[in-house]
């Protein structure tokens, strides 16, 4: 195994320069270290996007879910996200571009200024993306131990401060800068894989045809309840135009066209590395193993037995890659929520840029221990974990997002109503014993509409300061 620890040690250095190098510049400034400056182009930050999105869940988690419910399912969720991206250049990408600050709670405290949403908002975020990130350290672990022979629990810890290392000190450009780097190996892996698959195994349609003699629940449609079908297909369709880290990748565009172009790009690149993960390495995974504890290990076995000691450093690379692309991202959007949504005010008024920024950094490395400390014991099949948690954030914020971007009743009543149904009907569903999996979302996200059209018809009428602003976003 020296080897592929060879290439993942100059892997993470080479992260964790690019942190350094990026310090130089985003330590001093805002701008530079919540939205890299807003110059990032339009093929960098398509590439950022689908690496931020194709998470350790979309390398481990997904054919792990694919292996443990069958592809149907998975499919449903993968298709959810696929919709989220034209729904996101659509539905937000441009106004929130124009809109030009740093976060989805700036936006929502400007349409409905109140303090619950000040504070709810960014609760919300801190502890979906901590269940998130949480999923991510166990992907990098598995990995970890799986193909380099790292003990578990050494393998999340070292990750964990490599990660928090280069996004503390370089922010969004550090981040920018590795996720375009990560993106592409994630590519050259997943597809390099699949089409060595192919060769030895026929197209994609012939190795479905033989899975499905050898293991026909890989393609049954009645393995999971139609509830968890929907649920998992409408929660990411939701959740992609609003979940924060890639709303902040909309803001450091350079403008609303690019930001819309970068989104649609990265979903054409997702779609395709999701495709050959799902049809093509999971069928032929579940024909070499069919009975795995663990369904998340499908990929790391089929690397293990399947591929020389080179092509495993690299996969091990690819899936530190994808869990620190995602990972990274996690991390700044909760230390935004945090030091900017939370105590921004109180920090602009007392303390300079820098040591805001070193605060920050501060906050980084807290959120990234605390999910360290909850890797230690892992869930089984990570996407459905984190799916959940992301549902809690689509239930809460798309409907107040949308509305308010889009619907000139939607005021302070109906926006904060709409908030709290949502999310209180999602978690009183999500922790129903008796419901299916991944199904919340059916119910939160109703209500949450339901109750912004019903409570919008009562209260103030929105000023008119906020009516032209929301007006001159559309421009």
């Amino acid at each position: 195994m020296a080897l592929e620890r060879t290439l993942v040690i100059f892997y993470l250095l080479g992260c964790i320069a690019i942190g350094v190098l990026a310090s130089r510049k985003v330590l001093a400034s805002r701008d530079e270290y919540w939205v890299a400056g807003r110059r990032i182009g339009t093929w960098v930050n398509a590439m950022a996007i689908m690496a931020a999105l194709a998470s350790g869940g979309s390398i481990i988690g997904v054919m792990g879910l694919a292996y443990g419910r069958g592809v149907p399912y998975t499919l449903s969720l993968f298709a959810g996200a696929v919709l989220g991206f034209p729904l996101a250049s659509i539905l937000v990408a441009k106004p929130l571009r124009n809109f030009g600050k740093f976060t989805i709670t700036d936006f929502l405290t400007f349409r409905y200024p109140h303090v619950i949403v000040r504070y709810l908002v960014p609760t919300l975020i801190v502890v979906s993306f901590t269940v998130y990130i949480v999923a991510q350290m166990k992907a990098a672990g598995i990995t970890a131990q799986t193909l380099l022979g790292i003990p578990y629990q050494q393998a999340v810890t070292l990750s964990a401060v490599v990660f928090v290392l280069y996004v503390s000190i370089g922010g969004m450009l550090a981040i920018t800068w590795t996720d375009v780097v990560q993106g592409a190996l994630m590519l050259l892996v997943i597809l390099g894989t699949a089409f060595a698959m192919m060769m030895q195994n026929g197209t994609p349609i012939a190795i479905i045809a033989q899975a499905s003699v050898k293991a026909p629940e890989l393609g049954q449609v009645a393995n999971q309840p139609l509830a968890s079908y929907l649920g998992s297909f409408v929660i990411w369709a939701a959740a992609i135009p609003v979940i924060p880290h890639i709303v902040m990748r909309v803001f450091t565009a350079k403008d609303s066209e690019g930001a819309r172009l970068s989104l649609n790009i990265a979903m054409v690149m997702y779609s395709i590395m999701i495709l050959a993960a799902v049809m093509v390495i999971v069928p032929v995974g579940k024909m070499s193993f069919p009975n795995l504890q663990d369904a998340d290990q499908i990929f790391l076995e089929v690397m293990k037995n399947q591929f020389s000691p080179l092509i495993r450093g690299l996969a091990v690379a690819a899936v530190i890659a994808a869990v620190m692309s995602t990972t990274d991202a996690l991390l700044l959007a909760c230390s935004s929520a945090i030091s900017h949504d939370l105590l921004g005010g109180y920090l602009k008024e007392h303390v300079s840029e820098k040591t805001e920024n070193r605060i920050n950094v501060a906050i980084v490395w807290v959120v990234g221990i605390a999910a360290m400390i909850f890797a230690y014991s892992p869930p089984k099949l990570i996407t459905e974990f984190y799916s959940a948690a992301i549902g809690l954030l689509s239930a809460g914020l798309f409907v107040p997002v949308v509305a308010g971007l889009w619907w000139k009743k939607a005021n302070l009543f109906g926006g904060i109503a709409s908030i709290v149904m949502g999310v209180g009907a999602y978690l009183t569903v999500q922790f129903n014993p008796d419901a299916p999996p991944l199904s919340a979302i059916l119910y939160g996200l109703p209500a949450s509409a339901l109750a912004m059209v019903v409570f919008s018809q009562f209260g103030s009428i929105t000023s008119n300061d906020i009516q032209s602003t929301i007006e001159g976003l559309h421009r």
